[in-house]
């Protein structure tokens, strides 16, 4: 049985660092450069997560909850960018009956049809997504193509204000994605837009932000990274989500994220083109 009351430790911890006033430009270039290493460094990275969504109340409906737990891996497949896959374990306290470790398998004992088993895996876990959106962008790491140096043109960049995290001063970095086709597919080619806060010294990103307004639905993600000393990274340990449009019930979830552990796999031979 899954506890889903599990004890939250700090997000982030401080570093003394100062705010330095950098300009745009070159906090840009440092963000770019910190997901570079990022990339390098991360490779690949299984974790549990527990993940509750909820659709509020309507009329005479009431609320629904669902409660999952899974296997995450987020992964860099370099010139490719980010893929995150999430297997799920158990739904509201009930194991996944057709999953067997599917996700570690994959990866560690690679086959012939790993790219259709990955397939697999992602529309298999997007069925237990509750409420009535369709969607496949609640996954941590998904904002941060947006920040990779090769895609950093696609989008406008502004400064935002600083604020606290964590006793770090991080600084506000907003984007609109400009160019087409988008990174995030939508029926209408909507441009994503959000933000990204990081630490000016570094380039260190510690929490992002993700919306995309299609229709008349508006989404948000945001996640919050804190220090893995096992893996000397920072990685997302929460994500909270919210869609909401006039004429259907809103939709929230939010995911914790720990025991963190590294693979070494090479994602992009497995998820490459046949």
């Amino acid at each position: 049985m899954v506890s889903w009351k599990p004890v939250l430790a700090a997000l982030l911890v401080s570093t003394g660092a100062v705010v330095q006033d950098v300009p745009l430009d070159q906090l840009l270039a440092r963000m770019g450069a910190y997901v570079v290493a990022y990339e390098r460094d991360m490779a690949a990275v299984v974790s549990e997560e527990l993940y509750e969504q909820t659709v509020a109340p309507q009329g005479v409906l009431a609320a629904s909850v669902r409660k999952m737990k899974s296997e995450v891996l987020m992964a860099s497949t370099g010139e490719s960018g980010w893929v995150t896959f999430r297997d799920v374990i158990e739904v509201d306290g009930r194991p996944v009956t057709d999953r067997a470790d599917r996700l570690i398998q994959l990866f560690v004992k690679p086959t012939g049809d790993s790219r259709d088993q990955v397939m697999h895996i992602v529309e298999a876990s997007a069925k237990h997504n509750l409420g009535w959106v369709r969607r496949t962008i609640n996954y941590p790491t998904m904002v941060l193509e947006f920040a990779r140096p090769g895609e950093q043109a696609r989008s406008q960049f502004r400064r935002g204000g600083t604020t606290k995290l964590g006793g770090i001063e991080a600084r506000e970095i907003r984007f609109t994605e400009r160019a087409m086709p988008r990174l995030i597919k939508t029926q209408d080619d909507a441009a994503a837009y959000g933000s990204f806060w990081v630490e000016e010294a570094t380039g260190r990103i510690l929490k992002t932000e993700l919306r995309v307004s299609t229709g008349s639905t508006a989404s948000i993600i945001e996640v919050s990274y804190g220090h893995q000393p096992k893996l000397d990274l920072w990685l997302p340990v929460l994500m909270s989500e919210r869609y909401s449009t006039p004429r259907q019930p809103t939709i929230t979830g939010r995911a914790i994220y720990s025991n963190f552990r590294r693979f070494d796999v090479q994602v992009a031979t497995i998820i490459k083109s046949p």
